[in-house]
């Protein structure tokens, strides 16, 4: 076993990087796929999604840019849900304190890959250290996104970035994929951005879209994937989706 890497990115906050992250982990681990959700995020909400946070003094994927040469490995956190494991992130961090090798996450997650079939990282929309490091980890991303104008604009400043990475550091960076979130194709802006996207990146890199969904924000209150909150909801329905997508793309 060998873990494929899937990011969880986009340079613009407020895409529903964290709720994407914690809810494709749960659903690949309802599947029978072990799973590690490494929290590169401060704010260390992947965690809190699990129920999971780092305790005072704890090893978390921060310390890493610390140049602390801790052993990731200490600071993975069982989670109470099935197959999933969680790195918490390091609320207290203030950021990079010395250089950061773009490389050094991908080379401290190599040993733990052998006992997961993924792992998901969730990203912070600005740290550019951090972003390039997950992105040079990473088989392949996922980008969810707005669909309005200003968003659009985002998702290309990204794929910037995405091309940059695979071009110079890391050639193992084979796939990004689109996630359209908070979808009302009712909207007629929505349904021009959606035909941007498509136009611009390739009909093939879209990923079926997340509706809007209160269950979200209520089950992240509850420290809860939302399949473990309210099953029957239909953000359960399109993370079953995109989790059927991940597996046909990244982990067949």
């Amino acid at each position: 076993m060998s873990a494929r890497v899937i990011a969880v990115s986009n340079r613009k906050g407020g895409t529903a990087k964290t709720t994407t992250a914690v809810n494709l982990s749960a659903a690949l681990g309802a599947r029978g796929r072990r799973v590690l959700l490494v929290d590169l995020d401060t704010q260390g909400h992947a965690g809190l999604g699990f129920g999971v946070r780092a305790a005072p003094g704890a090893v978390t994927v921060h310390d890493l840019f610390r140049g602390g040469g801790q052993d990731l490995a200490e600071g993975i956190r069982t989670s109470a849900y099935a197959q999933v494991d969680v790195l918490p992130a390091d609320r207290t961090f203030a950021g990079v304190a010395e250089r950061v090798e773009p490389l050094d996450l991908a080379r401290a997650l190599d040993p733990l890959q052998a006992a997961y079939d993924a792992v998901v990282i969730d990203t912070a929309p600005t740290a550019d250290a951090l972003l390039v490091s997950a992105l040079a980890a990473a088989h392949h991303v996922i980008v969810p996104t707005l669909l309005h104008h200003l968003a659009l604009d985002g998702v290309g400043q990204f794929a910037r970035s995405f091309f940059r990475v695979a071009a110079d550091l890391n050639p193992h960076l084979a796939g990004m994929s689109l996630l359209p979130v908070q979808v009302d194709l009712r909207m007629t802006m929505q349904r021009e951005a959606l035909e941007q996207l498509a136009a611009r990146f390739g009909r093939q890199r879209l990923l079926p879209g997340i509706r809007p969904d209160i269950a979200l924000a209520e089950a992240f209150g509850c420290g809860r994937p939302v399949r473990y909150f309210k099953s029957r909801s239909r953000s359960v329905e399109d993370f079953e989706f995109l989790c059927d997508r991940m597996l046909e793309v990244v982990l067949n």
